[in-house]
């Protein structure tokens, strides 16, 4: 999800859910009568912000004098906030982050285990991708330093009115990126004779979240990597210059020529208006589709399709894998009671409550909860199964990994929330579409960034 931010320093992550539901339970979780805790998160939405509204008042009942309070944080202001938090030493008590963020601030000693939360749902009814994630050695054993809050994967969304009219299947992804760009061609289009494109064949997000997106996504796919196994950058390699060089194709043919101002929302409206015939995008959307183009998902034009295309030097797709964990700040003011909250909305009925607020992008960590029959009953789960059995797949099938990390290893790398956050692949990108350098030079520039980046952190070891 969304954002990008030029400061070094900055905490590229997002929160993505938090605390919510309502469940009583029969016996009230450890809290200090008096005391507050702060969470943080980004899930602004009505819905998600009602039914956390019922979680906390149902803790606070339980645990009298204890005051929970919840700040939902927009993407575009939640490094800032995080970041300046940090540098005064007063972070909120718990908070979400990507997966690399996780690993980048336990390692620094800035977090708390949350093995007691674990504990709490059992490790055998969580998600074994889950537990890869979160499970780790910092200098102390293995524990666990997050817990994601949920688990979805990005996909390739189309319109499918728009797929059928030019020929093009809606069940069955291109295989490689000459046949996909083939396919945008066909699909951007001027309908009115005017002389003029009316439809492109792809939407994407331009601020810099999203290009760090798409840039580890198709450098994966292309059989790349962003560093070796040392940790030094990779980005002058075949894999990489391939990328951008087929960034600045797309960009050329069938991307609106302002598409570096759309924001992630954005494309979502212009998926569902007709401006453009498909998006990469995430299963929170559907309801933008249900509440803007209510005709369009009746006649059940919009489809996502099962897999993604692989670059000519790729064997396989790479996708995002959303997996946002909890964190629990050690110099937080009340990091146990954030715990103790924290072992009370993950109880069953609390979490399927927070799951049902946008069901068809997260899916629930839990077995138990994602066999529940209220969740299976979710009525979002009828009307787009198709797109949660898709996710189902890839994350059952094709090793989706999360933002940034195009090999599992990569998360044990300490710079790689400096280097999301510097802005340094955005720039890349961005010099190649709009031509002011080709794809090699622009790559050498980028290369030699970050290796200075890395360096300067002290992280240097090749």
């Amino acid at each position: 999800m969304p954002k990008q931010t030029s400061s070094r320093t900055a905490i590229t992550s997002a929160i993505s859910g938090l605390v919510l539901g309502a469940a009583l339970l029969t016996q009230p979780i450890a809290a200090v009568a008096g005391s507050v805790v702060t969470l943080w998160h980004t899930e602004p939405n009505p819905k998600t912000v009602g039914v956390m509204k019922e979680i906390i008042a149902d803790y606070e009942k339980l645990n009298p004098g204890v005051k929970v309070n919840q700040e939902p944080i927009p993407w575009g202001d939640l490094d800032q906030k995080m970041q300046a938090a940090l540098a005064a030493g007063a972070p909120p008590d718990a908070s979400h982050g990507q997966a690399y963020v996780e690993r980048s601030l336990s390692a620094k000693g800035l977090l708390l285990p949350i093995d007691e939360v674990v504990e709490s749902i059992g490790a055998d009814d969580i998600w074994d991708v889950v537990k890869k994630l979160n499970y780790h050695d910092v200098g102390q054993g293995d524990h666990y330093y997050g817990l994601a809050h949920a688990i979805g994967t990005d996909v390739h969304i189309i319109r499918k009115d728009y797929y059928r009219k030019a020929g093009i299947s809606v069940t069955e992804p291109p295989k490689t990126w000459d046949e996909w760009l083939a396919q945008l061609k066909k699909l951007t289009v001027d309908t009115n004779g005017d002389g003029k494109i009316d439809v492109y064949g792809l939407g994407l997000a331009g601020p810099g979240f999203f290009i760090n997106e798409e840039v580890y996504m198709w450098v994966g796919s292309n059989g790349g990597r962003l560093f070796d196994p040392n940790g030094r950058p990779t980005l002058t390699e075949k894999p990489v210059i391939e990328m951008l060089e087929f960034f600045k194709e797309v960009s050329d043919c069938c991307l609106a020529p302002d598409w570096l101002s759309h924001g992630y929302l954005d494309t979502f409206a212009m998926l569902a208006t007709g401006k453009v015939a498909s998006i990469l995008g995430w299963g929170r959307g559907t309801g933008y589709f249900e509440k803007y183009a209510p005709d369009v998902v009746a006649n059940r034009d919009i489809g996502v399709m099962p897999g993604k295309p692989v670059g000519p030097s790729g064997k396989a797709f790479l996708t995002q894998l959303d997996c946002e964990p909890w964190m629990i700040f050690k110099d937080g003011k009340n990091p146990q009671g954030a715990i103790d909250f924290l072992k009370f909305f993950y109880q069953p009925d609390n979490y399927r409550k927070y799951i049902q607020t946008v069901p068809i992008h997260f899916f629930p960590i839990r077995k138990s909860v994602q066999k529940d029959p209220k969740y299976l009953a979710t009525p979002d789960l009828g009307t787009w199964k198709f797109w949660v059995d898709a996710q189902k797949n890839i994350i059952g099938n094709h090793d989706p990994k999360p933002l940034f990390i195009t090999e599992w290893d990569d998360l044990d790398l300490p710079f790689v929330q400096e280097v999301a956050s510097s802005g340094i692949m955005v720039e890349m990108v961005t010099d190649v579409v709009e031509g002011r350098l080709s794809a090699a030079d622009s790559a050498a520039k980028a290369q030699k960034r970050t290796e200075k980046l890395i360096t300067q952190l002290g992280y240097k070891k090749w």
